[in-house]
C-alpha cells in the first residue's frame, strides 16, 4: 500500500505542477498585451477612414 500512495502522490504532484505552469504562462502572456497600443491603433485607423472619406467627397 505504501508504493501505491507514493505513486498517487507523484501523479497528483505532477498534475498540480503542470496546471500551475499553464496558469503562470497564461498570466505572463497576457502581460505583453497593452491596451494603449490598441487605442492608438484604432485612433489612427479612424483618422485614415475619415481622411479617405474626405478625399472621396472632394
Amino acid at each position: 500500500m505504501d508504493t501505491y500512495l507514493k505513486v498517487m502522490f507523484t501523479i497528483i504532484t505532477v498534475c498540480v505542477v503542470i496546471v500551475t505552469l499553464i496558469i503562470v504562462v497564461e498570466m505572463l502572456s497576457s502581460l505583453g498585451h497593452h491596451e494603449e497600443y490598441d487605442e492608438g491603433y484604432h485612433e489612427k485607423l479612424d483618422y485614415l477612414i475619415d481622411r479617405i472619406e474626405q478625399l472621396e467627397r472632394d
